[in-house]
This record gives C-alpha cells, structure tokens and sequence, in this order.
C-alpha cells in the first residue's frame, strides 16, 4: 500500500531538519520530566525540556503561520483543539484580573506558562501530522516512541527493585516519595504514560497495515502493562478496565490474542523470580482490594460506596464544587477564567466541573467536542486503530469525571502532549491519502 500526504505543498515544512529536531525532542519531553534548569518565582520553580521545545515549535509556527493554519482550519481534530485552546486564551485575560484583584499576580504568570504548555504541545501535534508523510515515517515516529517508553518503564521498574535511586529532589521525595523513574513523581502521570503506550502497542501490533518491528511492539506494550499495574493509579486501572471492555468487544479474536501473549509472558516473568510480578501484584492489592472496606461492594458493583473507599476524597470535592456552582451560577456561562482556582481554591479532581468553573459552559461544549470528535472519523483499511482510538477516547471520556490528565495542571507534566501525540498517530490513516497499490504501481 503506497500513502501520500493530503499536504504536497507544506514538503518543505514535511521535510524540515527543524520541524524533524521539534517533533522528536518534543516526544523525548514526554518522557523525560526532570528539570532541566530552576529559577525562583515564588520559590523554587523548575523549566523543562518541553519548556525549551516550545520555543522553537512557536517559532517554526509563527514564520510559516498561514500554511500551518490552512492544515488546522482543514483537519477538523485540529481545528477543534484550536478553538478550545482560543478560548483558554481569552479567558486567561479573566484570570489576569482576578490575580491582581486579589493581589496574587503570581498566579497569572503560572497560568501563562500553562497556556503557553498548551500551545506547544497542540502544535506539536499539529507538526506531526505534516511530518508523517508516510507509513514509513509512522513507523520511524512509532519505533522511538517504543524504545523511550521502554527505557523510561525499565528505570521504574529496577528502582522498584531497589536497583535505580529515587532521581528527584529531596522535596519531592517529601511530596511524593513515589518511584516513577524520569516522569512527574505522581501516580498518574506514570499511570497515564503506561496506558497511552499500551494502547498504542495494541493499536500497531494488531493492523496488518502497520508494518513495525514485532519484537519492539511486543516489549513496549508488555513492559507498559507491568508497569501500569505497578504505578497503582486507580484512575489508571480503571482507564485501563474500560478501554479493554471496548476493544474485547469490537475486536474479540484480537483480544483473546492479546490475552494469551500477555499470560504467557507474565508467567515467564513469575518464573524467573526476580519480583516483578510480585511487586505489580502487591501494589495492586494495596491500592486497590485493602481499600475497599465491603468485599461484597465489589460483588455488587456497588459504585458510590467503591468510588467513596477508592476516590481519595474526590467524592468530597465534586459535591463541593458542585455546591459552589449552584450558589455562584453566574460562573456557569463563561467561567472565571483559565486555570483560575482563586475563588475556590483547589481543583475538583472532575476535568468537567474544573473546566465549567474555569471556562464555562461555553469552554465545555469546545472540550467535549475536542475530546468525543475521534469517535467520529472514519479510518478506512485501518480498523485496528480506529477500534483502540474509540477505547482510549472512551476510557479518558469516563476517568475524567475523576480526574483531570488531559490538562495542564503542572502536577500532570506533559500528559496532554503524549495524548495528542498518541492520538494523532492512531488518525495518522486519516491524515495520509492512499493513491495507489503497489500493483497498480507496477
């Protein structure tokens, strides 16, 4: 099968050394977290990678803004994700106002490194989508995903072992005092990372179109898994739980496929006796089973009594937030602004109630829209990919009534750039036109 880009007049963008150099260290940053260099706002305040990538992705969009933007208005995945992000610009102007009404001008600074996190990771995104020309290059792009994903699980997993030191600083090993290797030492951020690179294995592994490395694929996707499990982040697992409900179903045979490989390799693993699996098994337990105070709730799928054992409080925060809303409902139209908690002051752990406060009713059609459009797009000759693309976006449409990952809150790090990257591989497809076979080329 021969594919060709839709985009023949950006080839000089496609083939850039500088759009090449941006979309790669703009995938290392995702999965390398640690602070490349500090300064001091309100105290000690970390720049990373993905800080320093931005400026030259902004750069590269602002020299050839009328090209780049013909592809966003063209692809409605991009235009949408360019609409909400719009508007966050807008309603940061509200957050401008209200630090300085309530004497914390800080707070506006903090939130214009957010929005400008999201400018870059969007455009990154959107540079993907000129960079793929071919499956060649999806294999190239998907290839270094796995062998960073690989290295960033193995550190994890041999500092689980006692093998690897804690690589933060002393503060947030006072914080945190969690093992996530180079990402954000917080249960999600690894969680998260695990899933989207799981679901991508899954995704590539399973098309006949996509021709990858096996072995590669296999290690990634195996290693993702052991890790996921490892993180204990109960928001993970239930991602996780969801997105495989979906795919059993659509793609049954696949999934019993998938099931047996990852049985026999997790057996390997037991029987070489190096703890790994113990470890995964025991975090498990300790995240999950010894919190739940009725075994008989989970027999019962007794939701509200799990989701009070194993939410952490969040069920605490959304009917606070909740409360905040109905006696301040002039909030619910347009919100108060961009990553602006002033007024409550603490986030709702619900990506829909903190987006409603934050950017309205109208900032929440624009999310929803962004988020559920996938499920649309046809991806033909490319079933496979469009099958795990509706498990993820269906998985994320579900944990963020209890969390917040596809943002960018700076606990999450850079989650929301390996999500676009994710799904904008998974629409690669989509992106690229077949014009011919290579019978027909012949």
């Amino acid at each position: 099968m021969i594919l060709e880009t839709k985009y023949p007049e950006l080839k000089n963008l496609t083939y850039s050394k500088w759009v090449k150099y941006a979309v790669y260290s703009l995938l290392f940053s995702f999965f390398y977290n640690l602070p490349v260099m500090n300064y001091s706002v309100t105290g000690d305040n970390e720049l990373r990678l993905f800080d320093f990538v931005g400026v030259l992705i902004i750069y590269i969009y602002l020299k050839n803004r009328d090209e780049i933007k013909a592809v966003i208005y063209n692809e409605k995945t991009l235009r949408y994700a360019y609409y909400l992000l719009l508007w966050c610009n807008i309603m940061w102007f509200f957050t401008l106002i209200f630090s300085f009404g309530l004497n914390r001008p800080v707070k506006a600074l903090q939130s214009l490194l957010y929005l400008y996190h999201f400018w870059t990771f969007f455009l990154g995104a959107v540079f993907l989508v000129i960079y793929i020309q071919d499956l060649k290059q999806l294999k190239k792009i998907v290839t270094t995903s796995f062998v960073l994903a690989i290295v960033t699980f193995l550190i994890v997993i041999l500092q689980n072992l006692n093998i690897v030191p804690f690589l933060w600083s002393d503060e947030y090993l006072r914080v945190y005092s969690f093992l996530s290797g180079t990402l954000g030492p917080n249960k999600i951020v690894l969680g998260m990372t695990c899933l989207f690179i799981f679901i991508l294995g899954i995704g590539v592994l399973n098309d006949k179109n996509v021709k990858i490395n096996k072995t590669i694929a296999i290690i990634a996707t195996s290693i993702s898994l052991l890790t996921l499990i490892i993180s204990g982040s109960r928001t993970t697992y239930v991602a996780l739980g969801v997105f495989l409900v979906v795919y059993s179903i659509f793609k049954t045979k696949n999934f019993l496929y998938s099931v047996v490989i990852f049985s026999v390799l997790g057996l390997i693993l037991s029987s070489l006796n190096i703890g790994v699996v113990e470890k995964a098994i025991e975090v498990y337990e300790n995240r999950v089973v010894k919190k739940v105070k009725n075994p008989n709730d989970i027999k019962e799928a007794n939701v509200d009594e799990l989701y009070e054992d194993l939410g952490s409080g969040r069920k605490g925060l959304s009917i606070m937030y909740i409360e905040y809303l109905i006696e301040q409902p002039y909030i619910i139209p347009f919100g108060v602004g961009f990553n602006n908690r002033l007024m409550i002051g603490s986030s709702a752990h619900n990506m829909y109630l903190s987006v409603i406060n934050e950017l309205g009713l109208v900032g929440m059609f624009l999310y929803f829209r962004w988020l559920l459009y996938p499920l649309f797009i046809p991806i033909k000759n490319f079933k496979n990919m469009k099958v795990v693309l509706i498990g993820l976006t269906i998985s994320m449409a579900i944990t963020l009534l209890f969390g917040e990952h596809l943002y960018i809150y700076r606990p999450l790090f850079a989650l929301l750039g390996l999500y676009f990257f994710v799904t904008t591989i998974l629409l690669s497809p989509h992106y690229i036109l077949k014009v011919k076979t290579n019978e027909n080329k012949e």
